[in-house]
């Protein structure tokens, strides 16, 4: 196997690995937010948008992202 076709095969482990970590992130999100949606709709209130509400729950779990 030649250099090219090793780098080719690691890129595609590191985008599967990079996709499962991010579904595994939004599966975390969601079961988050359907458990504590009064925390959510604080949140909401508060003014913060989608993404700023994401970090939050992350901290809140202690997830580094």
């Amino acid at each position: 196997m030649d250099t090219l076709e090793k780098f080719k095969e690691k890129y595609q482990q590191l985008e599967q690995l990079k996709d499962s970590r991010s579904e595994f992130i939004e599966n975390l999100l969601a079961a988050f937010e359907r458990d504590h949606p009064a925390f959510i709709e604080h949140l909401k209130k508060c003014g913060l948008d989608e993404e700023e509400i994401r970090y939050c729950c992350l901290e809140v779990l202690g997830v580094k992202e």
